[in-house]
């Protein structure tokens, strides 16, 4: 299957590693120019040669004006830009009555207000795309199982990636028919943040992480953590030409782990 996708422009947010970097491999595997964008000039360096992409753009989201500034460097160096997909970091894990000032602040400025920011810089570049054009450009936020059921472990993420969500859902109805939008949600894939995340919670309930790993993995009807190429897979389809009546969607990507309709 054709996917439409050669020589689109696309910057992928948060993919020097992880999630990320799997999605900006696949995005340059079906003929993709690709972005990649991270914290780590090295590390983004290393990704782009790892993963086919045609340049680095780095800086830190969480910093005020940053994501304007990476997708106005990627849509120079790309030469344009069709595709962006939204991945921000993460807020400390705990429920909202453990939470400080200064965590509530810090994951407010990691996952909300940079999504937004990228999003709005990117608007302007992914209209002209369409414009004279059949392929209407792509914005696909990555958000997170606790946007669709209580999470206490993960009660900022709940928060603030609601939010997200929220303003993509209003996003996809400002911006069509130039651009589509839609939300996907990660459930428990086998990456280095999952593993941080997965120590800490065998930390605070006094077990062993592989006896954690193997709790979580019965939890998901099958019986496995996402390996990230499963993840980067529905996220290319949903950038390709193949998705042209998808968008305002909520996807989720979880093995059947949300409890829910």
């Amino acid at each position: 299957m054709d996917l439409g996708l050669t020589n689109r422009k696309a910057l992928v947010l948060g993919s020097s590693s992880g999630l990320g970097r799997a999605i900006a491999h696949t995005l340059a595997a079906e003929g993709a120019e690709v972005a990649i964008a991270g914290r780590d000039p090295g590390r983004a360096r290393k990704a782009v040669e790892e993963c086919g992409g045609r340049l680095a753009v780095t800086g830190d989201l969480s910093v005020a004006g940053e994501a304007t500034r990476l997708v106005e460097e990627a849509a120079r160096g790309l030469g344009g830009l069709d595709v962006i997909v939204v991945n921000t970091g993460g807020g400390t894990p705990g429920g909202i009555l453990d939470m400080t000032g200064e965590s509530r602040d810090k994951a407010y400025h990691s996952m909300l207000r940079p999504a937004l920011e990228a999003a709005l810089a990117a608007v302007p570049y992914l209209k002209k795309s369409s414009q004279g054009n059949s392929f209407a450009g792509r914005m696909i936020f990555i958000t997170a199982r606790s946007v669709l059921e209580a999470t206490p472990e993960l009660a900022l993420s709940s928060v603030f990636r609601s939010g997200v969500a929220a303003a993509a859902r209003s996003l996809a109805l400002e911006l069509a028919p130039e651009v589509l939008v839609n939300v996907v949600v990660p459930g428990q894939f086998d990456t280095p943040a999952y593993t941080r995340f997965e120590a800490w919670l065998a930390s605070r309930e006094g077990i062993e992480a592989a006896a954690m790993r193997r709790e979580n993995e019965k939890a998901i009807p099958l019986g496995r953590l996402g390996r990230a190429e499963e993840l980067a897979d529905v996220v290319t389809f949903l950038c390709s030409a193949r998705a042209s009546f998808v968008t305002g969607s909520v996807i989720r990507v979880d093995g059947g782990a949300v409890v829910g309709f």
